[in-house]
């Protein structure tokens, strides 16, 4: 979910009103300077399901503290419910990989310069387009039930916000947009807004690079 900066609004106050880490809004944004954001900037919110308002300085907060209304039913999935998104594709990183200031939240995945990335499985597309962030040209579906998919570093993308897809539809072309140093695409699979190791919802893998 992506969060438009009005004026008055600090990224401070977005992460309390999220309730997420102001580190991990400053990490996955490819922000170093907590105090150098502008109105009308996209601020991705890891696992929100819906857009909050966040009052601007000097109004007062919300009562963050209140329990956060219910999300919706997650469902129980097994091995093969998902395709793999890029076919032949080796694993070049796995989830949880130690990075310089945190742990990989996906997967990354081989694959050759402008080859397509398909939806691993039906869904809806909730964001697809350019970000300023290290996730680059971005595209996530929701597919129901507390499950959703997201796709990084595109060279281009192929399905618009609002799309219904089917699983093995393509909706990108492999990049390296964002924070990416060779053609590959970042895979998340996210349980109730949560990144999840995405291997065991695949029926098989491609080979894992040493």
């Amino acid at each position: 979910m992506f969060h438009r900066v009005l004026p008055g609004q600090t990224l401070w106050r977005i992460a309390k009103v999220y309730r997420v880490p102001l580190d991990e809004i400053l990490r996955v944004n490819g922000i170093a300077d907590p105090e150098r954001i502008e109105a009308g900037q996209q601020i991705f919110i890891p696992g929100a399901g819906r857009l909050l308002e966040v009052p601007p300085y000097p109004a007062p907060l919300p009562d963050v503290a209140a329990p956060a209304p219910p999300g919706p039913e997650i469902a129980e999935r097994s091995a093969g419910d998902f395709e793999w998104p890029v076919a032949g594709g080796e694993i070049l990183s796995r989830f949880g990989a130690r990075r310089r200031t945190h742990r990989h939240a996906g997967i990354d995945i081989r694959g050759r310069p402008g080859q397509e990335v398909v939806a691993a499985q039906d869904g809806v597309v909730t964001f697809s387009g350019s970000t300023r962030t290290a996730y680059g040209k971005l595209v996530i579906l929701d597919h129901g039930t507390g499950f959703e998919s997201l796709y990084a570093h595109n060279r281009e993308t192929l399905v618009a916000a609002g799309d219904t897809v089917k699983r093995g539809q393509p909706i990108a072309r492999v990049g390296r947009t964002g924070n990416a140093t060779t053609p590959h695409a970042h895979f998340e699979i996210r349980r109730g807004g949560v990144p999840v190791d995405p291997l065991p919802y695949f029926l098989s893998v491609a080979e894992v690079r040493p």
